[in-house]
């Protein structure tokens, strides 16, 4: 061994992002370029406060760490030369405040990796770790509406707010409505909204609190008008995180709105706002907020919800109508105002439904299927036009009608009409006219799969051993059949080092872990990702039950993945 020892390089693998109350995997790994005598290497992920006060001779910063978690890879002992790695799995506590830095603390996390060298300068290494809350699953509640008001009540200036939902995450748009009270009568300004942090810790003499405003937006004086409400929308930044109480620190998040008033007290109101973690768009809060100053709509909603059989929430109403989910919501239309959309979204129609002409029609690809579709729908939506559709549902727009209850409830029995007759015409939707023939043959092979065909898009779906498989014909633009997919969709997630993409135009198939030879031969494309496995065959097939040792091969492939036969790693 030489006299002068050569620290191991250290490496951290680890997730991008860290989930409190979720466990996760590390994996360090150490590069030794010699073989080296160890003690021992610790993996240690630590949490820690960073407090500011300002003083006269500058801030003063007071570091306290509330989390140490520490796990020991390995014990004493040689490493030989060349790549070493060990996982270990931590767990943040459920709760625990996620990575900020806001105007009076900052919360961090830090990985340590610490290899003890015998006789000799350790090996140390430090690494960021970001902590988010946990992607929030349920959508917006309903929206709210506040009153704001001088120290003297129907006298001074005052103004109502309301927004579109108090839930808001990362990058949402927040939506919301001022109006301003007695205008003629006070001279009112510029109205400020800000998003302000109110930051919270356990200190020798209490809690102490301290407010950081984030961002500010400002509705001119001009655009303010006491008859006309004004529609806003903030943007907020993509850095908020979600608030917490943990460990003796808090975050809680307000919207503080003012109005500025000359000759008098500017009228305020604090809004608390929950923010959530990161959301999917569908669960984002869009919907308009609530009239403000009237609570007739709201109540004129309830009632139409009711009597259509439909349930209610504040500025909504949704239910099941025919198998297909329908939601009513009152929206803010820019140039508009605020409108009445429906989105009925049903079952895969399989049709390569959209909208054509002026005014617009239900097309298909292919011919017949938009016959039979048009003779159930057709003089439904001439009454009723949508305003956008594919194979997953359709999108209805009128103008506000919450003033009159007997047009909003026309418009809600228009649209579940519609509803009724797309269940109707997918009863009996005849099969593409290119494959008409086939229908026996591919009927014969739902049910020796253990599924169902859908004729619209001649597709089977069933279950072998346990594992979904699909078959299915791939449609081009002018509604020709192109190619017949086959697909296994494994219980379990495909790792990443399984994936891959091979077109028959390839030189040759690549290097795989996967059973995959029994169905290269004849193959167009081969494509494993995350989810399923999928071979396609060019141009239709008369006759699933031809290929059904692509199924077979498929469901080894499957049952591979799963680990039901083989090694799968």
């Amino acid at each position: 061994m030489p006299l002068l020892r050569r620290r191991p390089r250290i490496q951290l693998f680890t997730p991008r992002v860290v989930v409190a109350g979720r466990p996760f995997i590390t994996r360090v790994v150490l590069h030794c370029r010699e073989a080296v005598p160890l003690e021992f290497v610790d993996v240690e992920l630590r949490g820690a406060l960073d407090r500011f006060r300002e003083r006269e001779s500058g801030t003063e910063e007071r570091v306290i760490e509330f989390l140490r978690q520490r796990a020991r890879v390995r014990e004493a002992g040689p490493l030989a030369v060349g790549e070493h790695s060990w996982s270990v799995t931590f767990r943040l506590p459920p709760g625990a405040p996620v990575s900020y830095s806001g105007g009076s603390y900052r919360i961090s996390y830090t990985y340590h990796v610490h290899a003890s060298v015998p006789w000799w300068p350790d090996a140390r290494a430090a690494f960021v770790a970001h902590v988010e809350s946990a992607p929030a699953e349920t959508a917006s509640p309903p929206a709210t509406s506040v009153f704001a008001s001088g120290p003297t009540q129907g006298e001074s200036p005052n103004f109502e707010l309301s927004l579109g939902t108090t839930v808001v995450g990362p990058g949402e748009p927040l939506r919301g409505a001022i109006a301003l009270a007695d205008a003629r009568r006070h001279a009112y300004r510029e109205a400020t909204l800000a998003l302000v942090a109110l930051e919270s810790a356990d200190g020798f003499l209490g809690r102490t609190s301290h407010r950081h405003e984030v961002c500010r937006w400002t509705l001119p004086a001009d655009r303010l008008r006491e008859a006309e409400p004004l529609a806003f929308t903030l943007q907020l930044p993509d850095g908020v995180v979600a608030g917490f109480d943990h460990g003796g620190v808090a975050l809680a998040w307000y919207l503080h709105a003012r109005v500025d008033v000359a000759w008098s007290r500017d009228p305020e109101v604090w809004i608390p706002l929950t923010v959530v973690g990161r959301r999917e768009p569908a669960l984002q809060g869009e919907r308009a907020p609530p009239a403000v100053g009237t609570r007739r709509v709201e109540a004129l909603w309830r009632d139409v919800a009711t009597r259509c059989g439909l349930a209610s929430e504040p500025g909504a109403m949704h239910g099941v109508v025919a198998g297909a989910q329908l939601r009513i919501s009152r929206e803010h239309a820019d140039g508009r105002g605020a409108v009445a959309v429906a989105r009925l979204t049903t079952p895969d129609l399989g049709l390569g439904l959209g909208l054509a002409g002026a005014p617009a029609k239900l097309v298909g690809r292919d011919m017949s299927q938009t016959t039979c579709l048009n003779e159930h729908v057709e003089k439904l939506l001439e009454r009723c036009p949508p305003r956008a559709a594919d194979d997953r549902g359709l999108v209805f727009e009128v103008d506000e009608p919450g003033r009159d209850a007997a047009a909003l409830r026309r418009f809600v029995d228009d649209v579940k009409a519609v509803a009724a007759a797309l269940a109707a015409a997918r009863e009996v939707m005849p099969a593409p006219a290119a494959m008409a023939a086939h229908v026996p043959a591919w009927e014969r092979a739902a049910g020796q799969l253990g599924g169902r065909l859908q004729r619209a898009c001649m597709a089977v779906t069933g279950v072998i051993d346990g594992l979904a498989v699909a078959v299915r014909t791939d449609w081009d633009a002018r509604g020709r059949p192109r190619r017949t997919l086959f697909e296994v969709r494994p219980a379990v997630p495909i790792d990443r080092r399984h994936h891959l993409v091979w077109r028959a135009e390839d030189s040759a198939p690549p290097a795989t872990e996967l059973p995959l030879a029994p169905l290269w031969p004849g193959a167009g494309e081969i494509v494993v990702d995350a989810e399923s496995v999928r071979v396609a065959l060019d141009g239709p097939l008369a006759d699933p039950l031809e290929r059904i040792d692509q199924v077979t091969a498929l469901t080894v492939v499957g049952k591979h993945i799963e680990g039901r036969r083989g090694h799968y790693r």
